[in-house]
């Protein structure tokens, strides 16, 4: 899946995460406001640990994943969550359950092999994303409405400062025609980040030169931090959308 932001975390300190979104995906050009935004970064970053698929890139000149922790080390820290059980039902919310089935669709038992009594067609018992792996599983649809209370139950505030790093208004009118230069008598600023001319402008640019907004979010129990610490950083293609 295409990368939609890069997200660092520059502190914890109790139920408060302090960090940065920085934008690398024209598509989606601006940090998400609605608090289901956070709390599915939460989420993105559980699954990552749980599932051992967080990576050291040290790269610092392109962005890349920064993990304190070793697959073994993160799976521990998840394991060891005392809001552990939540986690899993807010990821099945945002992005669905996977479903064992049959090569022709009907419900499997854990086991993935023997076939539920009485035999039922998933599609019959479950509201289906589309996505699916034939033969194998299909994928339930997630919920928005849900995975929103959850959100308002459990951010209790965020915060998204002014953009930095953004393009200036008379640097894209450069890129644009060269031949006419800005007149200093126009108002300059920001560019709009809806225009492409401003990301022309960024693809030379390092991770660090990149625009970006800093976050400040607080939950109603630490418990749904306990996972994160300073210095973590990863790509993500989260943006609150439900699938």
């Amino acid at each position: 899946m295409t990368t939609i932001f890069t997200v660092s975390v520059d502190s914890v300190e109790g139920s408060t995460l302090r960090g940065k979104v920085h934008l690398v995906n024209p598509d989606v050009p601006y940090v998400p406001e609605e608090t289901v935004f956070p709390l599915s970064l939460l989420v993105d970053a559980w699954w990552h640990l749980d599932n051992g698929y967080w990576r050291n890139e040290r790269d610092d000149e392109r962005g890349g994943g920064r993990c304190p922790f070793t697959e073994e080390q993160g799976k521990d820290v998840t394991a060891g969550m005392r809001l552990k059980d939540e986690f899993p039902k807010l990821f099945e919310l945002i992005l669905g359950k996977e479903i064992r089935v049959t090569s022709d669709g009907y419900l499997l038992a854990d086991d993935g092999r023997t076939v539920l009594e009485p035999r039922r067609k998933a599609e019959d018992v479950y509201e289906l994303s589309g996505g699916s792996r034939p033969g194998y599983s299909v994928m339930t649809s997630g919920n928005a409405e849900e995975f929103a209370q959850c959100a308002a139950d459990i951010v209790t505030s965020y915060d998204i400062s002014p953009y930095r790093n953004v393009p200036l208004l008379s640097e894209v009118a450069a890129l644009k025609d060269p031949n006419e230069p800005w007149d200093p008598k126009e108002p300059d600023g920001p560019a709009d980040l809806d225009d492409y001319g401003a990301w022309k402008l960024l693809r030379g640019r390092s991770f660090a030169d990149r625009p970006y907004a800093e976050i400040v979010v607080t939950v109603s129990d630490a418990g749904y931090l306990e996972h994160m610490v300073a210095g973590m950083r990863w790509d993500t293609t989260m943006t609150g959308h439900v699938c």
